[in-house]
């Protein structure tokens, strides 16, 4: 199981000019319109895949997972467009990732605030570190977060983080995650129904998986362990 190298560095304007995102990440929280270049995106996801960083995360996020629900959007995209073909093309690959990344749960699952189903569980597939609301930049604050941005370029985020909180800085972890069993089940219910040419219901049941999508936030001092253990549902 691989894990997405998924904080890129934001470069600094300025003493930050009251830029609060430290590192952001260019999946699900990007524009919508990046749907429309997950065609070309094959080649990036095999290098990204390659680039196993897991431990020097703080969060460790699942490849497969992410991918998933990319595709999920990509296949949705391609309904609206009337290209069902493609759409069905999206969907067969999410929902070979989606059974790849639940496979995962006992090692990536983590407890969230909302109770996943029986048997289920909550796969973080993107994540953020953010500088706590009200960060005031001084000079030596913005060298701090110079740093930090260093380390989050060379996919090291634990140690970025190291460096913020020696520096006092306060940072906020988010994490988005889906509940790995029940994405699954409702792209293959999308599968079925494509195949049947009930578009619309497609849509809907791919819908519901974009709906499960939880975010969550964490401070640097309080980010959850990771694997099904540490999970209400085991």
């Amino acid at each position: 199981m691989k894990t997405r190298r998924n904080m890129t560095a934001v470069a600094l304007a300025g003493a930050l000019a009251a830029l609060p995102v430290i590192a952001a990440t260019a999946g699900y929280a990007a524009d919508q319109k990046a749907a429309e270049a997950t065609t070309k995106a094959a080649g990036a996801d095999a290098v990204a895949a390659a680039l196993d960083t897991k431990d020097k995360k703080i969060i460790k996020t699942v490849d497969e997972a992410y991918r998933g629900v990319r595709e999920v959007r990509a296949a949705r995209l391609a309904i609206f467009n009337g290209t069902p073909d493609v759409a069905t093309e999206f969907v067969d690959k999410a929902a070979t990732d989606l059974k790849t990344a639940q496979s995962s749960m006992k090692d990536f699952a983590v407890a969230t605030t909302k109770k996943a189903a029986e048997g289920d569980a909550y796969l973080p597939f993107d994540s953020s570190l953010t500088l706590a609301e009200g960060f005031v930049p001084t000079a030596d604050k913005a060298e701090t977060v110079k740093k930090a941005n260093e380390h989050l370029a060379k996919g090291d985020h634990k140690k970025a983080a190291e460096v913020l909180r020696e520096g006092r800085i306060d940072v906020t972890v988010s994490a988005a995650l889906i509940p790995a069993k029940a994405s699954l089940d409702h792209v293959k219910d999308a599968v079925k129904l494509l195949g049947e040419k009930k578009y619309y219901e497609a849509n809907l049941a791919l819908k519901a998986v974009e709906d499960s999508v939880l975010v969550e936030s964490y401070s640097i001092d309080g980010v959850p362990q990771q694997g099904s253990d540490t999970t209400a549902n085991g």
